[in-house]
């Protein structure tokens, strides 16, 4: 197995740590971050990390808790902020999410160790951080599986939830900030203030601004103030204009001729430090990305207060860039300069690996978003980060994905966002990411002619993706998820061969045959395929692929089918529905709902090998349409949240279905694709990405979104 540089460099250091340092009864790396630490929360003190040498359970009466931070909260004139991490689903008869903690450490990253968030928490609202108990959840309403952490929770003094936020999977600080305001106006919460900043820190931002601007004889620090409210109101053209007239205050004038130049002095020095920082950081929001890093670059090396936020964005902006081992070090700088600052935290989230060998931070994964989001994310009061304007049509969302994609590609041309892991440890995480970088590869080669104007840079990730998913470095051999490795790197090698010709289609076919074969020795006697353990899905996933090799020109052994199909026989039980692992034997049969998700797949493979008819294959569709609402309802889970349903069966399921879908007759197929992209159109992310289980990440969400939108619109 090959480590990726980031988990080799901390595994490293830390073993080095313990053979000097030996800490007796070492921490969880996440309970050291301290990213939110300066918020004065109320809070139960119930804290959960991943794989906790020394786990604590509190207890406390929370309800009492809550009723505390109300009656605060009414003495104040204020509403209470309840940041719900965790909710205990005594009533679920298992959990909705099992990795919750990673996605805490993202809230608290990105958004409460946001200045803007932090601002608001600790002047506007009064800050509760509690778990939400069966007791709490029965007193609010707000239920397992209809409410999902992290989340936050927004009372009146009186007790009264005024809204709430949800299943939150986009972190963007600046939209956060903006939501809590808009809560506070909604609620008519108008706090006293007299100064620009007393009102900024309150939430009320344009009353602030009229005031700053009205200012006389303003210097660069208080155009700073402007340009600030100007950024948080969504101002970008004005707020670089203010930017200007800062950089233009604090610059010394020339010297007359004759004399040498002046130094400009420290408070000179500081203006201008955090003026290239604020335009950086605007700049990185309207996506100008390469102009943010030069200004970005020139105040992380002044003495402003701003340095370590300027080091952070362009480690952030170079990874967004492709350019993982400089983020990586530019966050390890801003760790060690900067350590007590609010950036100097995050960055230490970042190059801080987890139990996973993954950064504990939302950076490296996708999750922590800094350009502005479109302007329907900023409408009406959102209850989740689904996208929330009008439905996007099909182009539209395809052409968003596909940028969104581009951009995920790291400089070893990997897609490695994911952090999907079964414990004690990571050993399948290389070939996940093999998997993933095949699917990704898949969706950007069937959008290269969709997108003229993007061809250049599809066609320059594909090259470096190749030379990825080809390295056999890169694979773990015999350890878990090793036969989607095979499946989808034949899934996107047989779509490639299929528009190539020459030469070219001759090593695309021969590398099919080299994977075929490795498939076929991975294939159990009984004929199905593994991925943890002897199933239906998996096999129907990986011989569908096997089979479009095949059709593109590989040499497929007619063994190999026939045992699959044999497997997947064995798999399936009178009523149609599929066991969830190995042969279905004596046992009851599955439900249709359980089994919903996997039944096209399957269905559809034995139908490509003769051993199915049209009716099961339409019954099988039928049955995953039926049961849509459950599948959805838990994507965005990362457990087995309803029964044999989680969030990472969700996209498995959806685009092996759009695959089964197209051996349907030609005069059945127009229905099913209205299907799909209405499907699609409800469920993107509100910076355009898909997403189902956050362990595998956006890269293979959205991949997954463009492979299912492309084969309901191909001509």
């Amino acid at each position: 197995m090959r480590r990726s540089l980031l988990s080799f460099a901390f595994v490293t250091s830390l073993a080095f740590a313990q053979a000097t340092d030996a800490p007796a009864a070492p921490a969880a790396p996440a309970a050291t971050l301290g990213l939110a630490d300066h918020i004065p929360w109320l809070t139960d003190g119930q804290d959960y990390y991943e794989r906790d040498p020394n786990p604590v359970k509190v207890t406390v009466d929370r309800g009492a808790l809550v009723d505390q931070a109300c009656a605060k909260a009414k003495a104040e004139g204020k509403l209470v902020l309840w940041y719900v991490h965790r909710i205990q689903e005594k009533t679920l008869g298992g959990r909705q999410m099992y990795r919750a903690p990673v996605l805490d450490v993202y809230a608290r990253q990105v958004l409460f160790a946001d200045p803007d968030v932090s601002e608001l928490a600790t002047h506007a609202f009064v800050p509760l951080r509690c778990v939400m108990d069966q007791g709490l959840s029965d007193r609010y309403g707000l239920r397992p599986l209809a409410f999902v952490e992290p989340a936050v929770v927004f009372l009146d003094g009186d007790g009264k939830v005024v809204h709430f936020v949800e299943r939150i999977r986009t972190f963007h600080g600046q939209w956060f900030a903006d939501l809590c305001v808009r809560v506070l106006e909604q609620n008519h919460v108008q706090l006293t203030a007299d100064t620009v900043e007393g009102l900024r820190q309150v939430g009320r931002w344009r009353e602030a601004l009229a005031m700053a601007l009205k200012a006389e004889g303003k210097d660069a620090f208080a155009w700073l103030k402007v340009a600030r409210l100007q950024r948080l109101l969504r101002m970008p053209d004005e707020a670089l204009a203010s930017v200007d007239k800062a950089l233009a205050a604090a610059t010394p004038p020339a010297p007359e001729s004759g004399n040498r130049r002046a130094r400009p002095n420290p408070k000179a020095q500081q203006a201008l430090g955090d003026a290239l920082c604020e335009r950086g950081l605007l700049l990185a929001m309207q996506g100008q990305l390469l102009d943010a890093q030069a200004d970005l670059e020139k105040a992380w090396r002044m003495a402003c207060d701003r340095a370590g936020e300027a080091g952070y964005w362009y480690g952030l902006n170079a990874l967004r860039l492709g350019d993982e081992i400089g983020a990586w070090r530019r966050f390890t700088l801003v760790a060690q300069k900067f350590p007590d600052t609010l950036f100097g935290r995050r960055a230490r989230a970042n190059t801080t690996l987890g139990p996973d060998d993954r950064p504990l931070g939302a950076a490296f994964t996708g999750f922590e978003a800094l350009t502005y989001l479109p302007d329907a994310a900023y409408e009406g009061l959102p209850k989740d980060t689904e996208w929330q304007g009008e439905r996007l049509s099909a182009t539209a969302m395809a052409r968003g994905a596909v940028e969104f994609l581009l951009a995920q590609q790291r400089d070893d041309g990997g897609f490695t966002d994911a952090r999907y892991a079964y414990w004690p440890n990571s050993e399948i995480t290389p070939n996940v990411w093999v998997a993933i970088t095949s699917i990704a590869m898949a969706a950007l080669w069937e959008h290269r002619n969709v997108f003229p104007d993007l061809q250049a840079r599809i066609d320059r990730a594909l090259d470096r993706g190749e030379a990825f998913i080809l390295d056999p470095k890169r694979l773990n051999r015999g350890a878990n998820e090793d036969c989607y490795s095979d499946a989808y790197r034949l899934m996107y090698l047989a779509r490639r061969a299929n528009g190539s010709d020459g030469a070219a289609r001759e090593a695309l076919v021969q590398r099919m045959n080299e994977i075929v074969e490795a498939a076929a020795a991975r294939q159990k006697p009984s004929g199905f395929w593994a991925h943890e353990y002897e199933n239906a899905f998996a096999t129907g996933a990986v011989l569908q692929e096997v089979l479009a090799a095949k059709a593109a020109g590989a040499t497929v052994p007619t063994e190999v089918t026939d045992k699959a199909a044999a497997a997947l026989l064995s798999a399936r039980f009178k009523t149609g529905t599929y066991s969830y692992g190995g042969a279905a034997g004596d046992r009851n049969p599955t439900g249709l709902k359980d089994a919903s998700g996997r039944m096209p797949v399957c269905e559809g493979t034995l139908f490509q090998v003769g051993r199915s008819d049209l009716d099961k294959v339409r019954f099988a569709l039928l049955t995953f349409w039926d049961n849509m609402s459950h599948l959805e309802g838990v994507r965005r889970n990362d457990f087995h949240s309803d029964g044999e349903l989680g969030g990472f069966f969700f996209f498995h399921a959806v685009f092996h279905a759009s695959e089964t879908a197209r051996l349907l007759p030609a005069e059945e197929q127009p229905a099913q694709w209205q299907k799909f992209v209405a499907l699609l159109q409800q469920i993107p992310e509100m910076d355009g990405s898909f997403l189902d289980s956050h362990e595998l990440g956006r890269s293979y969400g959205t991949a997954m979104a463009l492979l299912t939108l492309r084969n309901a619109t191909r001509e």
